[in-house]
C-alpha cells in the first residue's frame, strides 16, 4: 500500500480538547422469570430455588425442557442434510473418494477456520481419502480464498477444493479455481451476498433457502455436519471396511467446541449441545496438541470449561494467524500431530507477543478517541494508523467496544481493518451501505456478519477519512443514545444459600456458559467492602463485610480491571457478581467476581 507521509492519527479531528470520555450509562435488568415456572422446574429437577430461577431465566419452563437443557445429547441435533447445499457437497466429496482424487481444504486463519480445516482434513484422511490443507498468510493474501491458495492446492494435485469459514463472497477466486478444472465446495457461515458464488456446492446456514434454523452455527459446526453427512453416505455405499475404519466423530467435538466458543456465537440450541459434548471429549485428553496447549496455558489437570476455551486456548491458536503462520495451529491440532510441545510453546510465545502489541495499539486507539470531541461524541468509533499491525486490529476493536459501548472499526497497515459491534447495530449492513455509497475507489472489499466483520480500504489517508466520515454518519442516523447504554442482565438478588461451595458447584448444571447463555450473575445490595487493595495496577480485591449477609465470614471479591473505580467503593454499594470458587494453596474459598458496581443510593 502506498500512503502519503501524514499518519492517519494526526488527521483525526481535534476541534477542541475534550474531557475524558465518560462511560455510558450501565443498566442492570433482572431476567424475566415466572414463579410458576420456577416452581415447576424446581419440582422436576430437585434443584434449589435459586438455581431453578437461573434455568427459567435461560428459557427452561418445564420437565421436558429441563431434561434437554441439563442433559444435552448428540441425538438432539437436527439431520445434517437439512442444511441447504449439504447434499450437493456430499455428492462432490463422495465422487472424489470413489475416483481417488485428492481434496484440498482452504481455511481461514482464525480459530474457527483452523479448527474447521483440521476437522475436515483429519476426517478425510481417516476415511482413506487423500487430503491436504492450506491457510492464507494474513499479511500477504488477506482474508478469504486467494488465487495463491488455489495455486498451492492445485500444484499439490487437488482437483477438489473445499473452503471452510470463507468463500461465500469469493466469486472471482472460485471462477479461477474452476478454470483450472477444480470442483469447489464452499462451507461458510458469514452473511451471504445477493448472488451465491458459482461453486459446485455452497453450504451456509444463512442462505435464504436454508430452513433448518441453524443460523447460530459457526464454520466448524457446519463442517462437523458435512463430515457427519459424508460419513453416512460413505457408510451406506460400503466404503468402510477392515482397512478403512469409520471415524468416530465424537472425538472431533473438542475441535467443534473450541471453534464455537472462540467465534463467540450464541451458546444455545445445537451450539450448546456441540460444546457440551466437546468439553467431554477435551477432558478425555485424546488430542496430543490440545493437551500440550493446556500445559503451556497452565490449566492441565483442571476441569476445563468454556471460559478456558475462550480465554486460554483460543487466543493461543489465534496468535499464530495474527502474527505468523496459522498452519502451526492446524499442525498442532491434527490428531497425529508431532512435536506438539514445540508447537504449543511457539503459539504461547506468539500469544505473549500479540498481547504486547495489542496493549500499545489499544492505548493509541483510545487516545485518538479521547483527543477528539467529534469522535468522543460520535455513536461509533472509526480509528486507524498505518503503523498498526493488521493481525490485532480485531482484538483492539473488541476492546474499544468494551470500553465505549459503541460499534468500532480499527484500520491498520495496508488499509486492512476489523469491526466489532453492539446488539443494536448490524455491522455487515453498515459496511455494505458505506461500500455501495463510496464505491471500490475507497472500499476494496468487506465481509462478515452482524457482530464482527472485516474491511479493506484502498491506499491513502483520504480513503480512510472518507470511510470514517461515511461510517460515523451512518451510525449517527441509525443509533440512539439509548442503543448504546450498557445493559447487564442478572438472575436477581443473591441469597445466603449461594454462599456455600456446594451451592456454587450446583450452578454448573447450567453450563456451558457463553454468549446468549451467560454465567449466573446476581445482585448484592447495600454491601460494604473492606480491605480493598489494588493488584497488578489494574484489579481490585477485598472482602464483603459479613454484616451484608447478616453475619458469618467475610466473602472475598475480585473486580478484574476495576482498580480505576476504587474511589466508588466508600460507603454502601450494590454489586453485580458471579459466584466462584477460589482455590489457593490447597484451600477452597467462596469468591465473588464483580462485574459492575454502583453506589447504593444510585438505584433509588
Amino acid at each position: 500500500m502506498v500512503c502519503d507521509n501524514t499518519p492517519w492519527m494526526s488527521r483525526v479531528p481535534t476541534d477542541s480538547a475534550p474531557p475524558k470520555t465518560p462511560s455510558p450509562p450501565h443498566v442492570w435488568r433482572a431476567r424475566a422469570t415466572d414463579a410458576v415456572d420456577v416452581t415447576a422446574v424446581q419440582k422436576a429437577t430437585g434443584l434449589p430455588e435459586t438455581i431453578a430461577r437461573v434455568l427459567v431465566g435461560r428459557g427452561v419452563k418445564d420437565a421436558d425442557s429441563a431434561e434437554a437443557y441439563l442433559r444435552p445429547t448428540l441425538k438432539m441435533l437436527p439431520d445434517p442434510s437439512r442444511l441447504a447445499g449439504l447434499d450437493d457437497a456430499v455428492d462432490v466429496l463422495e465422487s472424489a473418494a470413489v475416483r481417488g482424487v485428492p481434496v484440498g481444504v482452504f481455511g481461514d486463519y482464525d480459530v474457527d477456520g483452523v479448527t474447521s480445516t483440521t476437522l475436515l482434513t483429519d476426517f478425510l484422511r481417516q476415511s482413506g481419502i487423500s487430503a491436504t490443507s492450506t491457510i492464507p498468510d494474513r499479511l500477504i493474501e488477506g482474508y478469504g480464498l486467494s488465487r495463491a491458495g488455489v495455486d498451492r492446492l492445485y500444484d499439490a494435485g487437488c482437483t477438489v477444493l473445499v473452503t471452510v469459514d470463507c468463500g461465500v463472497t469469493n466469486h472471482d477466486e472460485i471462477l479461477y479455481a474452476k478454470s483450472k478444472g477444480m470442483d469447489v465446495v464452499v462451507v461458510d457461515h458469514h452473511t451471504v451476498p445477493v448472488e451465491l458464488p458459482k461453486a459446485a456446492a455452497v453450504i451456509n446456514p444463512h442462505r435464504p433457502d436454508c430452513t433448518r434454523g441453524s443460523e447460530m452455527l459457526c464454520a466448524v459446526g457446519v463442517t462437523f455436519n458435512l463430515a457427519a453427512a459424508l460419513r453416512r453416505r460413505l457408510d451406506e455405499r460400503g466404503w468402510y471396511s477392515s482397512t478403512r475404519i469409520k471415524p468416530d466423530l465424537r472425538e472431533a467435538l473438542d475441535l467443534v467446541a473450541l471453534g464455537t466458543v472462540a467465534d463467540v456465537v450464541p451458546l444455545v440450541g445445537e451450539n450448546r449441545v456441540l460444546v457440551h459434548g466437546g468439553l467431554k471429549a477435551l477432558r478425555m485428553g485424546k488430542r496430543p496438541g490440545l493437551k500440550a496447549l493446556l500445559r503451556v496455558a497452565g490449566i492441565e489437570g483442571k476441569d476445563v470449561d468454556a471460559g478456558d476455551l475462550g480465554f486460554q486456548l483460543g487466543p493461543r491458536i489465534n496468535a499464530a494467524g495474527r502474527l505468523g503462520d496459522a498452519m502451526k495451529g492446524v499442525q498442532l491440532l491434527q490428531s497425529e500431530a508431532k512435536d506438539v510441545e514445540h508447537l504449543a510453546g511457539l503459539l504461547d510465545a506468539e500469544n505473549l507477543a500479540r498481547r504486547a502489541i495489542e496493549k500499545d495499539i489499544v492505548a493509541a486507539a483510545i487516545k485518538q478517541v479521547e483527543n477528539s470531541a467529534a469522535l468522543s461524541a460520535a455513536r461509533a468509533i472509526v480509528v486507524g494508523d498505518e503503523s498498526w499491525h493488521p493481525g490485532v486490529v480485531g482484538i483492539v476493536a473488541s476492546r474499544l467496544v468494551d470500553r465505549f459501548a459503541k460499534p468500532a472499526i480499527v484500520v491498520g497497515q495496508g488499509g486492512r481493518g476489523s469491526a466489532r459491534s453492539v446488539e443494536a447495530f448490524h455491522m455487515y449492513d453498515a459496511l455494505r451501505y458505506v461500500s455501495t455509497t463510496l464505491g471500490p475507489d475507497v472500499v476494496a472489499g468487506f465481509g462478515g456478519h452482524a457482530h464482527a466483520a472485516g474491511v479493506r480500504l484502498t491506499a491513502g489517508a483520504q480513503s480512510f477519512e472518507r470511510f470514517r466520515d461515511a461510517m460515523l454518519a451512518y451510525a449517527q442516523a441509525r443509533l440512539t443514545d439509548e442503543d448504546l447504554y450498557r445493559t447487564s442482565h442478572h438472575d436477581g438478588p443473591i441469597g445466603k444459600d449461594m454462599l456455600r461451595i456446594n451451592a456454587i458447584r450446583q450452578l454448573d448444571v447450567a453450563a456451558p456458559f457463553g454468549r446468549a447463555n451467560p454465567a449466573p450473575t446476581f445482585v448484592v445490595e447495600r454491601a460494604r467492602l473492606r480491605q480493598l487493595r489494588v493488584l497488578k495496577d489494574e484489579h481490585l480485591k477485598g472482602t464483603i463485610d459479613p454484616r451484608t449477609f447478616g453475619g458469618g465470614p467475610g466473602i472475598d471479591v475480585i473486580f478484574f480491571g476495576g482498580a480505576a473505580r476504587a474511589d466508588e467503593c466508600d460507603g454502601e454499594v450494590d454489586l453485580l457478581v458471579s459466584p466462584d470458587i477460589n482455590e489457593f494453596r490447597g484451600e477452597q474459598l467462596v469468591q465473588m467476581r464483580v462485574r459492575d458496581l454502583r453506589r447504593s443510593e444510585a438505584r433509588r
